[in-house]
C-alpha cells in the first residue's frame, strides 16, 4: 500500500493491529498451554485491537448510529478473526478460503473505485492478501510450511477489517452487510456449527476438537484434500453470489442471502448427524488432552 501510494491512515492502523494480533498467534504457537492465554484474555486483547481500528474510522455505518455501529463492528472483527483461527484445522483450508475471500473483496472494491476512490486501498490490500495465500497453498498442502495461529489470526483480522472498510455500493444500503456476510459465509458457518453442537453436548466451545465441518466430511468418507476442495467449492459459490448481489436489486440480494443461508443450514443438518467420536468418553478424553 505504501509503495503504491494508495494507503490511508486507516490502512496503517489495520496493518499495525494485524501485526499485533499475529504476535498473539506466535505466542500461542510457541506455548499453546500458557495460563496467560486464557480464552477470555485473548478475546479482550482482540477486542482492544479491533477498537484501535474502529477508532481510526473503520466501522460500518449501516445502522446509522455510532452507538450501534461500533459494537457491531467490534463483534464482527473479533468473530471473523476467531472463525478463521478455528477453520485452520486441515492443510490449505483456512488459507484457501482466505484467498477466495481476498480476491473477491479485491474485485468488488476495484469495481467501485470510479465511484469512490477510497476503495482503491481496499482493492490493493485484498488482492495482496489473496495473492499471498495462493502462493502459500502449494507448500502448505505438501506439509512443508504451516501458518499456525499467527497466520490464521492475521488473515481473519485483516479480512474482517477489509470487509468493513469497503463500501460495497453504498455504506448505508443493506448490501453493505449482505456482501461481506456472503464472502465470509463459510468460516461463519463452520464456527456456528461447532459452537452450537459443542454447547448442546455440554462441551466448552473454547477447547479444540476434531468436530469441525472438515472433520465430519472426512468421517463421511472423503479424503482430507477432497474435503478441503469441497469447502473451497462452497466458499467460491458464496463469493460468486456476493459478486451477483453487488449488481442486482435489494429484493434479489435478500433472496440470494436467504438461499445461501438455506443451503448452509441444510448442509449443517446433514453434518451434525455425522459421529466424530466413537463414544462420549472419547470426546471427553480428547477435550482433556487438548485443553
Amino acid at each position: 500500500l505504501a509503495w503504491s501510494g494508495t494507503a490511508e491512515p486507516a490502512s496503517y492502523r489495520i496493518l499495525a493491529a494485524a501485526g499485533c494480533i499475529m504476535l498473539l498467534g506466535i505466542w500461542d504457537d510457541l506455548d499453546p498451554h500458557s495460563e496467560a492465554l486464557r480464552w477470555w484474555l485473548r478475546l479482550v486483547y482482540e477486542a482492544c485491537l479491533a477498537g484501535i481500528v474502529v477508532a481510526g474510522g473503520v466501522r460500518t455505518s449501516f445502522l446509522g448510529s455510532p452507538w450501534l455501529d461500533i459494537p457491531l463492528t467490534l463483534v464482527w472483527i473479533v468473530g471473523i478473526t476467531n472463525a478463521f483461527n478455528l477453520l485452520d484445522n486441515m492443510n490449505g483450508l483456512s488459507a484457501g478460503v482466505a484467498a477466495i475471500g481476498g480476491m473477491t473483496f479485491a474485485l468488488l472494491a476495484a469495481r467501485y473505485v470510479e465511484v469512490g476512490p477510497e476503495q482503491l486501498p481496499t482493492a490493493v490490500a485484498a488482492a495482496a492478501l489473496g495473492g499471498a495465500c495462493l502462493g502459500f497453498l502449494p507448500s502448505n498442502f505438501r506439509s512443508r510450511i504451516f501458518m499456525g495461529d499467527a497466520g490464521s489470526l492475521f488473515l481473519g483480522f485483516t479480512l474482517a477489517c477489509l470487509a468493513v472498510q469497503g463500501s460495497w455500493r453504498s455504506p448505508t444500503l443493506p448490501t453493505s452487510v449482505i456482501i461481506p456476510l456472503l464472502v465470509l459465509a463459510y468460516p461463519l458457518f463452520d464456527t456456528t456449527l461447532v459452537v452450537v453442537l459443542r454447547l448442546r453436548q455440554g462441551r466448552s466451545p473454547f477447547v479444540g476438537g476434531r468436530d469441525h465441518s472438515s472433520h465430519r466430511l472426512v468421517r463421511l468418507g472423503l479424503g482430507r484434500v477432497e474435503s478441503v476442495l469441497l469447502i473451497y467449492l462452497f466458499a467460491l459459490s458464496q463469493a460468486l453470489t456476493a459478486l451477483l448481489v453487488s449488481s442486482v436489486t435489494l429484493r434479489l440480494s435478500l433472496l440470494a442471502l436467504a438461499g445461501s443461508v438455506s443451503v448452509l443450514f441444510i448442509f449443517g443438518m446433514v453434518l451434525r448427524k455425522v459421529p466424530v467420536w466413537e463414544t462420549a468418553a472419547a470426546a471427553r478424553e480428547e477435550e482433556t488432552t487438548l485443553g
